[in-house]
């Protein structure tokens, strides 16, 4: 196998099967993944958006009403700054976060997600482009939005890369993604809902999500347990040295 991302370590376990797909967990940190990982590719076909109606997203209302709870749980760390949300799909977080007060941005490689909220929220800026290709672009910001991104993403190596990469000396990053050693995940990780590859294609704990934020700069300033749901989420600050 391939190093894991979180340690570099070569020896894994068998961990789980889903259908056709294979997951095992790293023998030195526990980190859980897809072995094989598909390619950039396959992984991107998964998220083919071809039939998507631009003039209509699914529970608009609720998600608006949800991204702008979370907004207001979140301003003190973005108002009158400079914000993106990654994998931003309609639009609302990225919208809810401007009229809390920040200079919004959104990024999705879905086109038919980023046409509606282009449509939907004239006032925020919309980007259906790849990490690199965003990259490239040299714009930074002080509070980085990434929910339930990361178990999507096959190179996480090089998706911490592009999150240190837009983030400027102290700018804070909200990160969730599912949680690998929460009580509430069955015994049996199939019958979780969230163990469904290849959508998701790696799984965190809070050591192994630690871990590598501090590989990228990154130090958690705080974590939110969540009793009822099998989620992380943490608030980290991107080292100024």
């Amino acid at each position: 196998m391939d190093a894991c991302p979180i340690c570099d370590g070569v020896q894994a376990v068998f961990y789980a099967r889903q259908d056709e797909y294979n997951f095992v967990a790293c023998r030195s940190c526990g980190f859980v993944f897809l072995f094989p990982m598909p390619d950039a590719s396959s992984l991107a076909a998964v998220y083919d958006d071809s039939a998507f109606d631009v003039g209509r997203y699914p529970k608009a209302k609720s998600r608006m009403r949800r991204a702008m709870m979370r907004a207001l749980r979140l301003w003190p760390h973005f108002v009158a700054k400079d914000a993106i949300d990654i994998g931003c799909g309609g639009g609302f977080l990225a919208e809810a976060m401007r009229r809390f007060g920040a200079r919004t941005a959104g990024l999705d490689i879905s086109a038919g997600s980023i046409a509606y909220a282009s449509d939907a929220f004239p006032k925020v800026r919309f980007f259906k482009e790849t990490f690199d290709t965003f990259l490239s672009r040299g714009e930074t910001y002080d509070f980085i939005h990434s929910s339930e991104v990361i178990e999507h993403i096959g190179d996480v190596k090089s998706y911490m890369s592009f999150l240190a990469g837009i983030a400027r000396p102290g700018a804070k990053l909200f990160l969730t993604t599912p949680d690998i050693l929460h009580p509430m995940v069955p015994k049996d990780v199939t019958d979780w809902d969230m163990f469904s590859p290849p959508r998701h294609v790696q799984f965190f704990s809070e050591s192994t999500l630690t871990r590598l934020l501090d590989a990228y700069g990154f130090e958690i300033l705080k974590r939110f347990y969540k009793k009822s749901a099998p989620t992380l989420q943490v608030m980290a600050r991107k080292r100024e040295n």
